[in-house]
C-alpha cells in the first residue's frame, strides 16, 4: 500500500506545459506532483519547437513579442545552465514571398519601426527576406532532462488518469494516496473530449512532420515557404507540417506523406539520395480565439487548466507559466487575453 502523500498541487499531464510550470512551482518552493502517461502521444514531442515572432502571410508581429521572447530566452538559459545541456538553437529564417500578400505586406513592414530587429531584405534576392530572432527547441531534450529531475524528485507517477479517479472536496482533491490543495490540467487537446474544461472552445488540429536524412549540404537557416525545413546536425532535416482540423487520431498518414514530400521538392536544397527516417503526428491543443486557456474552473475553484498553447508553446509557456506561478502562489489576475473568464457564459 502506497504511503499517503499531501502536496500542495497536482498536475496532470507531462508536456511542455505541464512540465515548465511544474519546474516554475518548484523552483518558487511549493510541492507538486505529475500525473503522466507515457502512451500518450504528446504533441510537444512531436512540434519542431520553432520560435517566430511573425507569422502568416501578413507577417504578423505576435502581440506582446517584447514580453514572450525575453521570458523564453531566460528560461531556456536558466535550464541549460542547470542541466548542462543546450536546448535552444538560434537559427535565422529565410521567408518566400511567394505570395502576393506576403510581398505586399512586406512593402509595409520595411516602414514600421516595430518589425525593425525581425525583418531585413536578402542581399541580390527579392524573392527572399530574412527573419530574426527565430530559432527551435529542443523539446525532447528538455522533457527528458525535466522528467528525470522530477524523478529524482520522486514527484512524478507515470499512470492513465481519468476525471472519475479524481475526488473533489471543499478544500482539496484526491488522487489515490496524493492529497493536494489544488489540482491543474496539462492534457493538450485531450481536455477538450473528457475533461473538467471539456466547456471551453478547443479547436484541435492534427499536424504531421518528416524527419529526414541527406548526404548532401543543407540550407544553413530555417526555410519558410509555407511548409518549412529545419536543418539539425549531421545531415538530419525535418519538415512540416500538415494542418487538418476535427482528426482525432495521432497516426501519421499517407496523405500528410505525400503532402510533405511534395512541398519538400520546391524547398532550396538538393534532392537526391534523401531518406526518411521517421514520421510524425501530433494534434495541437488549439483554441478558438488563439489564446491560451488559463485558470480556475467556475465551479470548483481548486481545479485549473495550464494549456491551449497551440503550435506556439515553445514561445508562449515561459511567459504564460511565469503568470500562472504567480496567480497560484499570490493570487495575482491572470493576463485578460488567456484568462478562462472570458468563457464564463460558455
Amino acid at each position: 500500500m502506497m504511503q499517503p502523500l499531501r502536496t500542495d498541487i497536482l498536475i496532470i499531464g507531462a508536456g511542455l506545459a505541464g512540465s515548465l510550470l511544474a519546474w516554475r512551482l518548484m523552483q518558487a518552493g511549493k510541492k507538486i506532483h505529475i500525473l503522466h502517461n507515457p502512451t500518450f502521444t504528446s504533441s510537444s514531442r512531436v512540434a519542431a519547437g520553432l520560435i517566430n515572432p511573425v507569422t502568416g502571410q501578413r507577417l504578423v508581429l505576435q502581440k506582446n513579442i517584447a514580453a514572450l521572447l525575453p521570458a523564453a530566452h531566460k528560461l531556456y538559459q536558466q535550464l541549460e545552465e542547470r542541466f548542462h545541456t543546450q536546448f535552444f538553437f538560434e537559427k535565422d529564417m529565410l521567408r518566400s514571398l511567394q505570395h502576393d500578400k506576403t510581398k505586399l505586406a512586406w512593402e509595409k513592414r520595411q516602414t514600421d519601426l516595430n518589425y525593425q530587429g525581425y525583418l531585413c531584405n536578402v542581399a541580390g534576392q527579392s524573392d527572399v527576406i530574412k527573419q530574426h530572432q527565430t530559432g527551435y527547441l529542443d523539446t525532447n531534450a528538455l522533457l527528458d532532462a525535466l522528467h528525470e529531475h522530477f524523478q529524482k524528485h520522486h514527484c512524478i507517477t507515470t499512470t492513465d488518469v481519468q476525471q472519475d479517479d479524481i475526488q473533489r472536496h471543499q478544500n482539496h482533491v484526491q488522487w489515490q494516496h496524493v492529497t493536494a490543495s489544488t489540482l491543474i490540467c496539462c492534457q493538450g487537446w485531450r481536455e477538450a473530449n473528457a475533461g473538467f474544461f471539456s466547456f471551453l472552445p478547443f479547436q484541435p488540429a492534427k499536424g504531421e512532420i518528416l524527419h529526414l536524412f541527406s548526404p548532401n549540404k543543407l540550407p544553413e537557416h530555417i526555410i519558410n515557404q509555407g511548409k518549412w525545413l529545419l536543418p539539425l546536425k549531421g545531415g538530419n532535416f525535418k519538415i512540416g507540417a500538415t494542418y487538418q482540423n476535427h482528426a482525432k487520431d495521432e497516426q501519421p498518414s499517407e496523405s500528410g506523406k505525400h503532402e510533405l514530400l511534395n512541398a519538400l521538392k520546391n524547398m532550396p536544397l538538393a534532392q537526391a539520395d534523401i531518406s526518411i527516417t521517421a514520421h510524425q503526428a501530433g494534434i495541437r491543443p488549439n483554441t478558438l480565439d488563439k489564446a491560451p486557456f488559463l485558470g480556475m474552473h467556475p465551479k470548483h475553484p481548486n481545479i485549473g487548466i495550464f494549456n491551449g498553447f497551440g503550435s506556439k508553446g515553445s514561445l508562449f509557456i515561459p511567459w504564460y507559466s511565469e503568470r500562472m506561478c504567480e496567480h497560484l502562489i499570490h493570487g495575482t489576475a491572470l493576463p485578460s487575453e488567456a484568462d478562462i473568464q472570458r468563457y464564463s457564459c460558455v
